[in-house]
């Protein structure tokens, strides 16, 4: 179904953020006055009673943004769509004017010092929820520069940061049509028909037209393969110069010193990926082995070993089979989850210039929202349980800490919904009939997991050392990025699948826009995946006390001291074991499901 045919119960509906667009914009002009009322306190938060006001400002600021930010979500319903555009502009420049205006406070409360701002929060009850922001903020205090280098930053950050901007212009509103002949008539290319041609077209008589489906679906990066390099250089260029201008060691340690991550820990997750590359090596060859298949291609790589598997999930089918799935973790979770799954919240089906993929929105007093792009197959219902993760964390984080602590960083962010990755699973696995379901659900698990732990860890080493490279002075241009997504594809298993074209060169780093948008951002998703499979371990148990204790703690601690709280110790390399063991087991059971199959054939 495409969206623009749906009934609205199945559209996003932001009626009580503002009724109309002139609302919006009469809102966004309202935070002058919250502006002038901060820009009041120059010179005075030394002042307890001046700062204690200057915190309750902020914190409807905060809100007013927010609530604000959540409706321009609008515009990703159709990235051409001018109205949004000129909206995004607006609130894009009110948000410039903002940290111009209010740059004197970090520098400000930079000079008051951690010692009389400790002291005030320790003695004040209504402050105590404070104390977690201000000891990261002075935890990066020796990175804030002077006011007037402050001011002068924050003037010039929107045409710094309009390489991101491009991107999505370039990736998303730029976008033309493409069409295939399949099934005997023209179809027009789109993410579902490309995931049906690579999932379940003839292993052998279909190699060659997955291939040529495969390059015209990304030829848009192909044919702009230098500006996507170009832009990519651009935002790299921005991070390298911000680690100057401030004193950090490196983009890394800028990218991981928020959340108090170290190094190492980033560094013995790619460790933990490398050295068990072997296991999604094995995988591919059961594959190869099934399919008999003289040359295994990276398009060969998405086919179905049971490719009738025609089960389809309405999203009110999917909706039930959540709520029943979900239940193992009790009342207060199920609770959470209606309020997710309200009418207006979600923006289920799929159009020409909607934005791709699927998140989930919300927080600092703004409901959570969720789009998707539905297509009826199980990787939907998998997409749906995963994004109401997201919600229901965001709305137990609200319900149980006061502001600024309901607001968790990205790193957390991603347990919630891997967890239920896991019980989706679970659950239809221990409920299929035959071997065909098994070696179904089999074959979509482990290729989701390789997706989250192998494959992200893949980026993370990507992003790195392309980073790394700017900082050393290298240019970068589309051919070295190219060839470096490949020989960091190749250190992760892709090395035993064979070239189509051993001369080509392909491009096809650009579909990741985490790259663009967040940098150092991918590798959280790993780390998620071995911190929920810990948390779905011992709810197989019936243990749901820590996974209700994680969702409830929000961000009032670092992330690995909320991680600590709930027994997980990421300093060490043996936390990824677990999750891997579990995954070899999937592979063994997967080989054994397949030979029982071809006997049967």
């Amino acid at each position: 179904m495409q969206r623009k045919t749906a009934n609205s119960q199945y559209k996003w509906n932001f009626i009580h953020l503002f009724p109309h667009q002139q609302e919006w914009e009469k809102q966004l002009n309202n935070l002058n006055q919250i502006i002038q009322k901060l820009a009041s306190l120059r010179g005075k938060l030394n002042e307890l009673e001046n700062f204690r006001q200057y915190l309750q400002w902020e914190k409807e600021l905060t809100f007013q943004l927010t609530k604000l930010g959540q409706y321009l979500h609008y515009a990703d319903l159709d990235l051409t769509n001018l109205d949004f555009q000129k909206l995004n502009t607006l609130y894009t420049n009110k948000c410039q004017e903002i940290n111009t205006s209010l740059s004197w406070i970090d520098p400000e409360l930079k000079k008051i010092g951690a010692l009389t701002i400790t002291k005030w929060i320790k003695q004040n009850k209504d402050l105590q929820s404070y104390q977690h922001k201000f000891e990261l903020f002075f935890r990066l205090a020796k990175y804030i520069l002077p006011e007037d280098k402050e001011k002068l930053l924050s003037q010039v950050s929107i045409s710094r940061h309009i390489a991101t901007e491009l991107y999505d212009t370039l990736a998303y509103a730029d976008r033309q049509p493409v069409f295939v002949d399949y099934q005997g008539q023209k179809q027009k290319l789109t993410l579902a028909l490309y995931t049906e041609i690579m999932e379940k077209s003839q292993p052998k008589e279909d190699q060659d037209f997955r291939y040529e489906v495969s390059q015209k679906w990304v030829a848009y990066l192909s044919n702009k393969k230098h500006s996507f390099a170009k832009i990519y250089e651009g935002i790299l260029r921005t991070s390298v110069e911000e680690l100057s201008l401030r004193g950090y060691q490196s983009t890394l340690e800028m990218g991981l010193i928020g959340n108090n991550i170290p190094n190492e820990v980033y560094a013995t997750l790619i460790q933990a990926g490398q050295e068990n590359a072997k296991l999604y090596r094995e995988f591919l060859q059961i594959k190869k082995k099934f399919f008999d298949l003289t040359n295994f291609y990276a398009t060969d790589n998405s086919l179905k070993i049971i490719s009738q598997y025609q089960r389809k999930f309405t999203v009110e089918e999917a909706v039930v089979l959540i709520k029943k799935v979900l239940q193992i973790l009790g009342p207060e979770y199920q609770e959470k989850l209606n309020l997710a799954l309200q009418p207006g919240r979600i923006d289920y089906y799929e159009d020409t210039n909607k934005r791709d993929g699927a998140y989930s929105s919300g927080g600092n007093g703004v409901e959570p929202i969720i789009l998707m792009n539905w297509d009826d197959t199980l990787n939907s219902v998998n997409t749906l349980i995963h994004e109401l993760g997201h919600s229901v964390h965001t709305l137990f984080a609200e319900e149980n800490q006061p502001y600024p602590n309901a607001s968790y960083p990205i790193i957390l962010a991603e347990v919630a919904s891997t967890l239920n990755e896991h019980l989706l699973f679970d659950y239809l696995y221990q409920n299929s009939q035959t071997k065909e379901e098994k070696i179904y659900l089999l074959q979509s698990r482990i290729e989701e997991i390789v997706g989250t732990f192998f494959r992200q860890i893949q980026f993370a080493k990507f992003e790195w050392e392309s980073h790394q490279m700017v900082e050393r002075g290298i240019p970068l241009n589309a051919d070295l990025l190219a060839d470096l997504f490949q020989k960091i594809n190749e250190e992760f298993g892709a090395d035993i699948l064979d070239k189509k074209d051993p001369n080509k060169k392909f491009y096809a780093w650009p579909r990741i826009s985490h790259f663009f948008h967040s940098p150092y951002y991918v590798y959280k998703y790993a780390v998620a995946i071995t911190v929920s499979f810990k948390l779905y371990q011992e709810i197989k148990e019936n243990n749901i006390t820590n996974l209700l204790k994680f969702l409830k703690a929000g961000g009032h601690k670092d992330p690995l001291d909320i991680l600590q709280d709930i027994s997980i110790n990421l300093n060490t390399i043996n936390i990824y074991q677990p999750l891997l063991n579990n995954l070899k087991e999937m592979i063994k059971e997967l080989k054994k499901w397949c030979k029982t199959l071809n006997e049967a054939l």
